[in-house]
């Protein structure tokens, strides 16, 4: 993993670090920039310059989905941003693992659900229509 990797993932798992915001999306960025699908976008007009040629692994893949779902358990306040994060992985077993987290934290609200609905607009899968139909309950509270 890069220092600069590192670095990122160091500012999401400290919680003195106020606004994530901005943090999880260049996470999200990154994954979809490294995404294997073919993409037009210019990642040099929305990532930080640190980050636009950085190539990342599997392991690194990973590593990011961990510390954003430690995020979503420790400051629920960013699950919206985290689901949109790990739509930009394009990769159901990994949507369904975030999926599976807010389940089991019992939480989640209206913004974070809507984003479910967006990310999952595309997706076919039983277990994650399953799910989401749990996790609809907790939208409704």
């Amino acid at each position: 993993m890069s220092s600069i990797l590192k670095q990122y993932l160091n500012m999401l798992n400290d919680k003195s670090v106020k606004n994530k915001e901005d943090i999880i999306m260049s996470m999200g960025l990154l994954l979809e920039k490294n995404n294997s699908r073919e993409n037009p976008t210019d990642y040099s007009l929305l990532l930080p310059e640190e980050l636009i040629n950085l190539s990342i692994s599997q392991k690194d893949k990973e590593d990011i989905l961990n510390c954003l779902l430690t995020v979503l358990k420790n400051e629920p306040i960013y699950s919206r941003q985290i689901v949109w994060c790990f739509g930009k992985t394009f990769d159901e077993k990994d949507i369904e693992t975030l999926l599976f987290n807010i389940s089991q934290l019992k939480r989640c609200d209206k913004e974070t659900f809507q984003q479910i609905l967006f990310v999952i607009d595309i997706i076919n899968n039983e277990r994650i229509n399953n799910l989401v139909t749990e996790i609809s309950l907790l939208a409704n509270k």
